[in-house]
């Protein structure tokens, strides 16, 4: 069945030409679980000439409150930063001069990927963990699978955002390093046949002082994504 979307998908190519047309300094990349942002943010991160120091993958703010998102947005600049996360509060992370990007890739992929994950044993429960945010979006159909279910998300989102495009993955075709046959690839967030990783690196270059780590260290205390899936 063809699924249509109001949203126009982008290339790689016309992400990049503008980002730069409209001369801007941040980029953040929304995604979700195996929709591919690992290759995303690492190449093209790179692409848009952003340096090491200036890309955050998801793993700095994996179970993070959303508190720690908004900060880290409100306090840094010339930022490539990727978070799969936090879908509900995404409207609430307004910044000049930034370009909000949601990563497309067809939901049958990402379905197939979390089949192959339970196979070779790293599925990560990520179909349970969004399947929470459903409650939260009522007037979508509540029996899609949470592949689709997060593409009309942002559906509902993209309007909030001055400068917002979705990125269509299979672009990436096209780009240096990208692999297409990934059916020998065994484990999380593996790249290459030599490459062979189970997590993201985290970025060091997160400028929060003392306080401001002990102020986010309690509030995620306080308040856990167990009882409250909206803050995370």
């Amino acid at each position: 069945m063809s699924i249509q979307f109001e949203f126009k998908k982008y290339s790689f190519q016309e992400v990049a030409s503008y980002f730069k047309e409209k001369k801007l300094k941040n980029l953040i990349l929304f995604s979700q679980a195996r929709s591919g942002s690992t290759f995303a943010t690492e190449n093209f991160s790179k692409f848009l000439n952003f340096k090491n120091e200036q890309i955050f993958n998801e793993a700095n703010f994996l179970n993070k409150h959303f508190s720690y998102l908004k900060y880290f947005v409100k306090k840094h600049d010339n930022f490539f930063l990727n978070t799969n996360e936090f879908i509900y509060k995404r409207p609430e992370l307004i910044k000049d001069d930034t370009l909000f990007v949601y990563l497309y890739r067809h939901h049958d992929d990402i379905k197939k990927s979390y089949e192959k994950a339970k196979k070779k044993d790293f599925y990560m429960g990520w179909e349970e963990f969004y399947s929470r945010y459903k409650v939260l979006f009522p007037n979508i159909d509540q029996n899609l699978h949470v592949a689709l279910f997060n593409h009309y998300i942002w559906q509902k989102q993209i309007s909030k955002f001055k400068h917002a495009l979705t990125l269509d993955f299979n672009s990436f075709k096209n780009l240096d390093g990208f692999i297409d046959d990934r059916s020998y690839f065994v484990t999380l967030k593996q790249q290459k046949n030599s490459q062979v990783l189970n997590r993201a690196k985290k970025n060091p270059n997160i400028n929060f002082n003392i306080f401001e780590k002990f102020y986010f260290f309690c509030i995620r205390r306080l308040e856990s994504r167990k009882k409250n899936i909206i803050n995370y």
